[in-house]
């Protein structure tokens, strides 16, 4: 009943959170038909401007002929359709081009009780040989005399018509050019002169509000001023757009006021970017909405001042958005490319009407997951299923917000595709989130613990005084290690309270006999517990040397021990761990690496808390559901269990980890202690936590390849616990591919932004928002997973768990670099983690980290060229560039602790040339001692 209870709140948060986004915005009641739209005759599937595409198909194409293709032809039922669409909402209907369908349009819009207002498209030299590969004046003097034609034969539907459009803005942008690209105001005016004296109806010409006032002799030839004014593509006002409307007829009327004004262009887009005013920070939204709201406002006014007015335009143009203006371009109609109204003329406008659509959705997605962890996960706290449910909700409104958006948005295939792959990259990303979201619920909320080991203390107090100890077989495999760091491990082992063990040190494929003899001599020293082996040669690495130790085991030990060369282990580890084999199903004991030489180090301080992490959060919870990973050092196995896997995979670089998925494949359990019962050297410089994190990222990638086939299938004796959580802890490393490869491709894309407007071309659109958001938000999610779980699991500062953090994020790269070379190759040489190699130049740590600092100044300079270029008007781009600078900052992480690293070792190597303090003269008092 709890639960369904939650699950009702969930649904009602949900659509309470949908439904904030929903808001009523009063604009001004629009009644009676509108005077006048324009309208282009494309449906939603043509290009008219396809005769003229660029890029890689135009270059093939003209490589082999210079004339261009025919041209697009709109569809005669497809006008009937519109103009039936439009009938009784509009009276005039203002076109561009006699050649769309011009010689049948009129027909139709009597037929439909509509008037028309047609324009004779006037072509530059480049257009006209562009387009129909002949000369402008040819092209030219069709168009006119078709639109003389239409006028003088349809007196009853045309009462004006118009020359040319916006031809002296696109001259005024090009005047210094010399290449007779654009129409000048002396050849505009040739042919509105021709038409003039050709039809007794009004003419004139369409330009912005600006170019009649700037080009008075352009005005003195027309009959009425055809103004365009459209707020939106104006980003130097900070005006609303009805205050923008008002000024501008104000300043035509003061400059003609003769001359009667008709606005032939005033609109607003319901898609598109938002525009940022550079001067005033004003921001202009193109939204369902915001197009309702505006257009509403400034019909209502000029209707009011009975100024004659045509809204652009009737029905969206998709193709717009890909050739001409952006993607705004093809958001300006009233009805969308489908011939459906966008909003009502009356009324409060609602800003987001689908809030319930998408709110229904993003519940029913989330539904099946809340489901089944309400089901599987019993264990979790009422706050901790709170949080979860709440969390897949969120996750599934994200992708129902982005469906939503998809929808509403015109797309070519490219789009599609671009679309789709950004689709799945944050879907993963999102299910990825998810299993973070489970574990850190499920250890932060978790009732009991049910399977968490005894303290060595109460496990020791609890053993008989007459139990027999079963022998134990410790090996130690070693190559060019430090002889004293080694003869300080031996010392460790020999001083183990343990009836019964033996030790074995194996060195391979170490050349020079100064470094192997000094270990060899003191296992002698030892005694007989202690036997040495060497061999120069040795194939298989450490899994091939721990392969053959085993085979010289003693016969009659009964459990195999594996510690790492650097570790000092207590004396009770043994007797702490050994009796838990005491469960026949038990095939290996586990606990955890910790490290002994980090408090006076802040970059090995990091080092060790970041390992801590996996120690006390997802091993404790993974111990759980007898689902640990076996790590090699301070491991205890069953040899028998080995000997019938016949011993360590040659094949894997973590051997470790191998057999203990190969143990449970066979139905074998195991058992993890959280308490440290052994204490090793953290790597002494970045690279060899880099090297050692790229290891067992690849070495995991290694085992998925080789154990996928039996993880899926039927063979194997794996629970549904032990194969999630497998699967659970390899996805982070996933993510971070994901991370590198999202990184690389951002940077693409960014390039692609800004580099064709340098020469001239179309820049790519930016990323859709609706990804950026959610992204950023999994990121902040990720800081929040870290933090919460260190407070709760972690022995350490706030300070530290920062460190920690800090020193995790710089493997991303790395991570990522593994996971992708291990899904692409199937070898790589095994790489050891050097120990006492210390390093302390700046020079060297810029080194360590140089992949990672590329990549963070790409991303920087990306981010800070959009933020000064695109985003000075495009708050998108902005969003996108504070995106990027998000992307740098595992990058940035590597660079700062590869920096720590450098620094430190300068100054430990500073302070170990420096004297030691004189001692204070017998004769001083107490105060003069030196501090203890």
């Amino acid at each position: 009943m709890f639960r369904f209870g939650l699950v009702l709140l969930v649904a009602a948060v949900t659509f309470g959170g949908w439904r904030l986004l929903d808001s009523h915005v009063q604009a001004a009641n629009v009644e009676g038909p509108l005077h006048g739209v324009t309208y282009a005759p494309w449906a939603k599937d043509q290009d008219p401007l396809s005769a003229k595409s660029s890029g890689v198909f135009s270059f093939l194409r003209t490589a082999f002929t210079e004339a261009p293709p025919p041209p697009v032809k709109p569809r005669k039922e497809q006008i009937e359709r519109d103009f039936a669409t439009m009938a009784g909402h509009v009276e005039y209907v203002r076109t561009y081009r006699t050649s769309d369908g011009g010689e049948e349009m009129p027909e139709i819009a009597a037929r439909h009780g509509l008037k028309l207002v047609p324009g004779a498209w006037i072509y530059s030299a480049i257009e006209a040989k562009q387009q129909f590969g002949r000369d402008a004046a040819e092209v030219n003097a069709e168009e006119t005399r078709a639109l003389i034609r239409m006028a003088n034969q349809n007196p009853n539907v045309i009462d004006r018509v118009m020359v040319g459009n916006e031809n002296i803005l696109r001259w005024d942008a090009q005047k210094d050019d010399r290449d007779n690209t654009a129409v000048s105001p002396a050849q505009l005016i040739r042919e509105i002169r021709n038409v003039k004296r050709n039809v007794k109806v009004p003419v004139s010409t369409a330009e912005p509000w600006h170019i009649w006032l700037r080009y008075p002799e352009l005005a003195r030839e027309v009959d009425f001023l055809a103004v365009h004014i459209l707020p939106y593509w104006d980003e130097q006002s900070s005006e609303t757009p009805l205050e923008y409307l008002k000024n501008k007829i104000k300043l035509l009327r003061q400059a003609y006021p003769n001359k009667n004004i008709i606005v032939t262009e005033v609109g607003w887009p319901s898609n598109g970017a938002e525009r940022r005013s550079p001067g005033t920070g004003l921001v202009k939204r193109a939204t369902p909405a915001e197009q309702a709201k505006n257009i509403r406002d400034m019909v209502a006014w000029l209707k009011s001042q009975n100024i004659d007015y045509f809204v652009v335009e009737a029905i969206d143009q998709p193709w717009k958005a890909y050739d001409l203006e952006g993607k705004a371009g093809g958001y300006w109609g009233l009805w969308n490319a489908d011939r459906q109204p966008k909003f009502a003329w009356t009324g409060p406008v609602e800003t987001f009407p689908q809030w319930w659509r998408c709110a229904a959705w993003s519940l029913a997605a989330a539904l099946p997951l809340m489901a089944l962890f309400l089901w599987k996960w019993r264990d979790v706290g009422a706050v901790g299923q709170l949080a979860f449910c709440g969390l897949a909700v969120l996750s599934t409104s994200a992708v129902a917000y982005g469906a939503a958006v998809a929808a509403g948005t015109y797309m070519v295939t490219g789009e599609v595709i671009g679309w789709a792959a950004l689709a799945f990259f944050l879907v993963l990303s999102l299910a990825m989130a998810l299993v973070q979201a489970l574990e850190m619920v499920e250890t932060i909320w978790r009732r009991r613990w049910r399977r968490e080991a005894l303290p060595a203390a109460k496990m020791i107090a609890h053993q008989p005084a007459d139990r027999i100890w079963p022998k134990v077989s410790l090996h130690l495999a070693i190559c060019n290690e430090p002889p004293a760091m080694v003869m300080e491990t031996l010392d460790s082992l020999a001083a183990l309270d343990y009836p019964d063990f033996e030790v074995i040190v194996i060195d391979n494929n170490t050349k020079d006999p100064a470094v192997w003899r000094p270990v060899q001599d003191y296992c002698a020293q030892l005694g007989e517990r202690f036997r040495f082996f060497h061999f120069d040669v040795m194939k298989g690495f450490k899994a091939g040397a721990l392969n053959y130790v085993l085979s010289q085991t003693a016969p009659d030990a009964k459990v195999i021990g594996v510690i790492d060369s650097d570790y000092m282990v207590r004396p009770d580890w043994l007797k702490a761990v050994v009796p838990y084999f005491d469960d026949p199903k038990v095939s290996y004991v586990q606990a955890p690496q910790d490290h002994r030489d980090w408090r006076d180090d802040r970059f090995k301080e990091m080092l060790n808390w970041e390992y801590a992490g996996f120690f006390d959060i997802g091993m404790c919870l993974r111990n759980e559901y007898d689902a640990i990973i076996q790590h090699g050092t301070m491991t205890l196995v069953r040899k028998d269990r080995m000997e019938e896997m016949d011993g360590w995979a040659t094949w894997c670089i973590t051997e470790d980890t191998e057999l203990g998925l190969r143990l449970m494949e066979k139905g074998y359990g195991a058992m993890y202690s959280r308490e440290r019962f052994g204490h090793g050297l953290t790597p002494d410089h970045f690279a060899g936590y880099k090297k050692q994190r790229f290891r067992w990222a690849y070495g995991a990638m290694q085992i998925m390849k080789a154990h996928a086939g039996r993880m899926l299938g039927k063979g194997t004796r794996l629970t549904f616990w032990q194969k999630y959580h497998f699967v659970a802890g390899w996805l982070p490393w996933f993510a971070d591919a994901l991370n590198l490869i999202f990184t690389w491709a951002g940077l693409v894309w960014a390039l692609a932004v800004l580099v064709p407007p340098v020469f001239g071309l179309k820049p790519v659109g930016l990323p859709p928002a609706e990804f950026i958001v959610p992204t950023i938000g999994i990121f902040i999610f990720k800081l929040v997973y870290s933090f919460s779980l260190y407070a709760d699991r972690v022995e350490c500062s706030f300070r530290q768990s920062l460190g920690a953090a800090l020193a995790g994020l710089a493997l991303t790269y790395t991570v990522g670099r593994a996971v992708i070379y291990g899904l692409a190759t199937s070898r790589l040489p095994f790489m050891r983690t050097p120990k006492m190699d210390e390093r302390a130049t700046l020079g060297m740590a810029l080194g360590m980290a140089r992949g990672e600092a590329l990549l963070m100044i790409l991303l920087w300079i990306a981010a800070l060229v959009l933020w000064n270029t695109s985003g000075v008007i495009d708050p998108e781009a902005r969003l996108w560039a504070g995106f990027m600078v998000v992307q740098s900052l595992p990058f940035t992480a590597a660079v700062v602790v590869s920096l720590v690293n450098a620094l430190e070792q300068m100054r430990h190597a500073q302070a170990a040339f420096e004297p030691a303090p004189r001692a204070a003269p017998a004769s001083a008092g107490p105060a003069m001692q030196p501090a203890q």
